[in-house]
Formats: C-alpha cells, structure tokens, sequence
C-alpha cells in the first residue's frame, strides 16, 4: 500500500507531504474526487425542479443504491460481528433504545405534555440537525485521518483545522435555515420566525467566526511554508472538495419550491458524497478484518465482506427494506416516521463510537494506520 506517496525528507526541505489513507489512486476517487456525485445530483434536481418534475426521482436513486445501503456498512461491522458483538453488547443492544426516542416525543406531542403539541416538530427538528451534523463530523474524521497518515498533529493546527472544518460547514446550514422554504416552514411549525433580529444576529455571528478561521488556516499554511514545515496535502484536497461544495449546493436550492422538494433536494445531494466515502473506507476496513487470508469467522460479517458483491448484495437489500416504507407507507412527521428515524439515529451514534482510532488498536490495525502518531 502506498501510504506515503511523498513523504518528508529528513533535511525537511520537502514542502509538502502525501499520505494517503489507502492509497493515492483511491483516495483521490472514493474520498475526495467522489465529491462530483454531490454536483451531479445537484444539477439533476435543479432541472427535474425546472421542469416541474418530482426531485423523487433523485432521491430513489440515493435512497436505494448508496444511502440505505451505507446504513448497512455500519451494521455489517458491529451487529453482524459476532465477536464486537460480545465485546460491546451493552454499546450496541443499548443504543437500539434509540428507535423509542422519536414515538415518545410525537406521543408526548399529542398529550400536550406540559401543555404544548410542539414535541413533535421539535422532535423531526432536531432528527435533522443531527443528520446534518453527521455528516460534517465524518468529512471531520477523514480529516483526522488525513492528520495521523501525514503527521500533521501540531496543537496548534488540530485548533485552527478543527475551527475551520466546524465553522466552514456549520455557516452554510444556518443560512440554509433562515432563508430557504424548507427551513422556515419548519422553524414556523416549532414557533420561530427565521426573520427575527436574534436569529440574524445568530447568523453573523457564526459568518464572522467561520472568517476568523478561514484567515487562521490559510495563514498557518503560509506559516507552515515559511517555516518550511510541511503542508499537509490530502487534507487540503479533502477540504477543497467538501466546504465549498456545502456551500454552494444548500445557498443554490434556498429559492427551491415546494419545502418538501427543497429539502429532499438538500439531503440527497449534500449525504450522496458522504455515502461513497462510508462505502469505500467500510470495505477498507471489512477487507482488512474479515477478508484477508486466514482470518477467523466472524459470523455474518465474515459472510457479507467475502466479497464486494456479496456486500453489495445485502446492502442493497437491507436499502430497499429500510427507505421503501420510509418514501411510500409512512406518512411525514407521523408516529411510524418517528420509528423509522431511529435506525438513522443508531448509525450516527454507533459511528461516533466506532471510529476512535487513537483508543482502538485493533481499528489501527484495520486501517492499516501503523506509523501515525495517535495522540490527535
């Protein structure tokens, strides 16, 4: 594997450094160029919205070929590992709990518990905001990554490239909220009026820190070249490709109407490029544990990841089973959709568990991170 394409001399006269978390080839594909799905969707739901079309039509695409099946990435390394399974049960069986989450608050809703029925909107708000917030914490993790290959863990950078990536995504959403028809229709539903001066201020706010950061990152590259310490290549590569991409896909579909189009609109086109980066790095990871010669059974996950069409194969099924009651039976902001939001819900909180590479060596191992400094 050439984790290292260039790597930094020992006179440290080399600018710039190239580890790459599998390779360069599929790096440059899978994580980064794979960014062009993202445009692609983007342009098909602006003409289906031009024509008058349904934006349905993109969104079974994402919904049965990449987002259902990414769902099924994670489970294919947990629930189907009979040996995690042993070794986290009270992590995976307890985060189940979650699927009661969203019917408990739409029931507390239709009681008028503590005298308001805004549990449910608040509930479906907030189901989306985290949505959102996966997504920016994986391009985040990527980063992170990007950082160990290529000893790029300097304090002071972690603060400047955390600061940058978090703010940089977060500026786009806020906006998207205050100003699109999707967003405000549901901000009126929970009581709030995205034209009031609070929420204005809120979103200068986060412009003005999010340009802070910008100043402090491209700064501390300049540093870092006058200093002639290296710069770290395929994260500048990774951001390139997902900042400037949430930005312009979510201020492009603002004006879209009706809400439902505009937001279906949003989640497919921002979520297509997430799921190629999550297919690419779990079969990374499912090659190095259950494929490789002489590697013991683990059960389902040993099954599943004996090829990438038996992977494929079971991804698609469980995508077609999980989004097709999502998009054809279950009515929005209902009971049952309330249910359905608990196995996005158990992806991003197991994701956020399982992916800690400087606490897990056996993940280290899998990733093939051997040599990358774990104190990030």
């Amino acid at each position: 594997m050439a984790s290292a394409a260039v790597a930094v001399g020992e006179s440290g006269q080399n600018p710039v450094t190239f580890g790459w978390i599998i390779n360069k080839k599929d790096d440059l594909i899978w994580f980064i160029g794979s960014v062009v799905t993202s445009y692609a969707f983007l342009a098909a739901n602006l003409v289906l919205v031009k024509f008058g079309l349904s934006v349905m039509i993109m969104t079974w695409i994402w919904a049965l070929g990449f987002d259902g099946p990414h769902v099924f990435g994670t489970i294919s390394r947990t629930y189907a590992d009979n040996e995690e399974r042993r070794k986290r049960a009270k992590l995976y069986y307890g985060t189940l709990s979650l699927f009661l989450l969203g019917p408990a608050l739409v029931l507390a809703g239709r009681v008028k518990l503590l005298g308001t029925e805004a549990w449910g909107p608040v509930f479906f708000f907030f189901a989306s905001l985290w949505a959102y917030y996966h997504l920016v914490k994986q391009h985040y993790g990527f980063m992170i990554l990007y950082k160990k290959k290529n000893n790029d863990l300097a304090e002071i950078d972690n603060l400047i490239d955390r600061a940058f990536i978090l703010l940089g995504m977060t500026y786009p959403f806020v906006r998207f909220l205050t100003h699109s028809y999707a967003a405000r229709e549901r901000l009126e539903t929970m009581g709030f009026s995205a034209q009031s001066e609070s929420v204005w201020w809120f979103e200068t706010l986060v412009f003005s820190a999010f340009v802070v950061s910008l100043i402090l990152f491209v700064g501390r590259q300049a540093q870092r070249l006058y200093l002639k310490q290296p710069v770290n290549a395929p994260k500048l590569f990774l951001l390139a490709a997902a900042l400037p991409m949430h930005w312009i896909v979510l201020r492009l579909l603002e004006p879209v109407q009706p809400a439902a189009a505009g937001a279906l609109a949003a989640v497919a086109t921002l979520t297509i490029y997430h799921n190629i980066q999550y297919h690419r790095i779990i079969w990374f990871h499912n090659q190095n544990k259950y494929a490789r010669e002489g590697s013991k059974n683990y059960g389902a996950a040993s099954v599943i990841s004996k090829s990438v069409w038996s992977y494929i194969g079971f991804a698609l099924l469980f995508g077609a089973a999980y989004h097709i009651p999502h998009y054809t039976i279950v009515k929005p902001d209902s009971f049952f959709m309330a249910f359905i939001w608990g196995g996005a819900f158990t992806h991003y909180y197991l994701d956020s568990k399982i992916w800690r590479v400087r606490r897990d060596a056996q993940l280290n191992e899998n990733l093939r991170m051997a040599g990358a400094n774990a104190s990030a």
